[in-house]
């Protein structure tokens, strides 16, 4: 039976610095798979085939189809991309070869605003935008967040707090929060916050900038991955109504503040810059 591995990608980090490679496993290669990509970021592909979805920081969604790269974008989309801003997560319906439904979170120009927006793809092109979670506070350049991933048949959304560590103790805005949606982008029972009348999507807070989300397959365990300050990226399981302890006044090794905050499942004192989580089975 063939094994199955969660693999954390820093492979940006060893290729900027060598003398970080220390973090692959032994006996790991890299090597190019393809170039020509203007500052990718994040990519989704197409089970069961040799096609994958690229999205460029600066705006465009890309396709490589069976080694090779489409010179003409799937999207591109007017995004405003200084600093950590830009289109960032992509993520395919789990229904995809029927529906041909792709998100993509970015934060948008003008308004500027965060927004993830499902877009049905047809001969190559993304067409039929429809804006499915929007008017998230865009504030700073940093702690955008941006990973989107369904998993359990629901929409979760990674944000980081806006540069503003209070944002993740505060359960009343979504900034420092994973939030779980249906894939129309309506809120779902069950969220553990929602009240009579007033749905809320927040599913976990107490976060600070989570650049990672994937979930094991054929489950609905989700996991992050998140960078600290000058201390403490994590690794995180993802689980109803928790406080990852990520706010003001936080200290580096403790579990965190605010009411019962959990600690990681793994924890890098020394940074790496964790980035993306994928499960891999081989």
């Amino acid at each position: 039976m063939k094994g199955l591995a969660l693999v954390l990608v820093i492979a940006v980090l060893a290729a900027l610095y060598p003398s970080a490679a220390f973090a692959l496993p032994s006996g790991t290669r890299v090597q190019k798979y393809k170039g020509g990509l203007n500052f990718p970021v994040d990519m989704a592909w197409v089970p069961g085939s040799k096609r994958i979805f690229v999205t460029e920081k600066a705006g465009r969604i890309r396709i490589i189809n069976k080694g090779r790269l489409r010179a003409r974008a799937c999207r591109r989309i007017n995004v405003s991309s200084s600093g950590e801003r830009g289109l960032l997560g992509i993520e395919l319906h789990p229904n995809f070869k029927r529906n041909r439904y792709l998100y993509a979170f970015y934060v948008n120009a003008s308004p500027l605003e965060s927004r993830v927006t499902r877009y049905k793809v047809k001969k190559g092109r993304c067409r039929s935008a429809r804006n499915v979670v929007k008017n998230i506070p865009v504030s700073s350049g940093y702690h955008i967040g941006g990973q989107i991933e369904f998993a359990g048949g629901k929409l979760f959304v990674s944000l980081g707090d806006g540069h503003s560590a209070g944002n993740a103790q505060n359960k009343d805005n979504r900034l420092g929060k994973i939030l779980r949606y249906n894939s129309d982008g309506s809120i779902p029972k069950g969220n553990p916050f929602s009240s009579r009348g007033d749905r809320s999507p927040v599913w976990s807070y107490g976060h600070r900038n989570g650049f990672g989300l994937t979930h094991k397959p054929g489950t609905g365990r989700l996991y992050e991955t998140e960078n600290g300050p000058q201390c403490d990226d994590e690794l995180n399981r993802i689980r109803k109504g928790r406080n990852y302890g990520w706010g003001s006044s936080y200290a580096c090794g403790t579990a965190g503040v605010g009411p019962n905050p959990k600690r990681p499942l793994k924890r890098w004192s020394n940074v790496i810059a964790v980035t993306d989580p994928w499960f891999y089975k081989g």
